[in-house]
């Protein structure tokens, strides 16, 4: 494993994906102490203010492409469990890409492929959480929150542990039980975007491709993957 630190960087996975295209090997690890273009799902940005912990690792899957959505859930339990076994801090995921301190966010995940110059597939997996103690703008002040950690880097370390065997959690989808006990939402009323539409239905369930299911309570259940799709709890209606 190769760890590359850096003081500030316009985004980590940015950076690990140029290393990756030039042949960079599997774990492949850039850390950065800031970011100054950090980005998230959907090309939003990520607020990435020096002392949160930021880093972005290549992955070279021996998997077919279509198993490439497992592997965000997968982080995100990753995740889960070294914030739990490092600060004691026991979150909720936010499906598919979240993780959530009292409802706020506190981790996103990225997950970006490409090919590197002898054609071979990479998987960039970029993670940002916030371990800064610092003030949020407005926009986040009702959205965002951070965990204390004394050891980014061995935050960090327990991280890429959790993600050694990824390969074969993938195969026996070893990852779904912990991502399901600790999935918010499950079971509840949702709001589901995508493509400018909102709509209402019930979470049901998570997949073992990284789907989620949700009934919308007109005749039609469906299995939503990704992309442009943003998840949120639905206000309660009046009675």
């Amino acid at each position: 494993m190769e760890v590359h630190f850096y003081h500030e960087l316009p985004s980590t996975n940015s950076a690990a994906a140029a290393a990756a295209r030039a042949g960079a090997a599997e774990f492949y690890t850039v850390v950065a102490e800031r970011q100054t273009a950090g980005r998230g799902r959907m090309e939003r940005s990520f607020f990435s203010p020096a002392g949160g912990t930021y880093f972005s690792t290549v992955l070279r899957p021996q998997m077919p492409m279509s198993a490439y959505g497992r592997l965000t859930p997968m982080a995100a339990v990753a995740v889960h469990r070294a914030l739990c076994h490092l600060t004691g801090t026991v979150t909720e995921i936010k499906w598919i890409n979240d993780l959530l301190l009292d409802g706020k966010k506190v981790c996103g995940i990225l997950a970006e492929s490409g090919t590197d110059h002898n054609g071979e597939p990479f998987v960039i997996l970029g993670i940002g959480i916030n371990t800064a103690d610092v003030d949020f703008p407005p926009e986040l002040w009702h959205t965002a929150t951070y965990i204390p950690c004394e050891d980014r880097m061995a935050l960090i370390g327990a991280i890429l542990a959790e993600l050694a065997e990824y390969e074969a959690m993938a195969r026996q989808a070893a990852w779904l039980p912990y991502y399901r006990e600790y999935c918010a939402f499950l079971g509840e009323t949702v709001l589901v975007s995508e493509g400018g539409r909102v709509r209402r239905g019930v979470a049901l369930d998570v997949l073992e491709d990284g789907a989620l299911r949700v009934d919308f309570g007109d005749g039609s259940v469906e299995e939503l993957r990704g992309g442009e799709i943003s998840l949120r709890p639905a206000p309660r209606r009046e009675i």
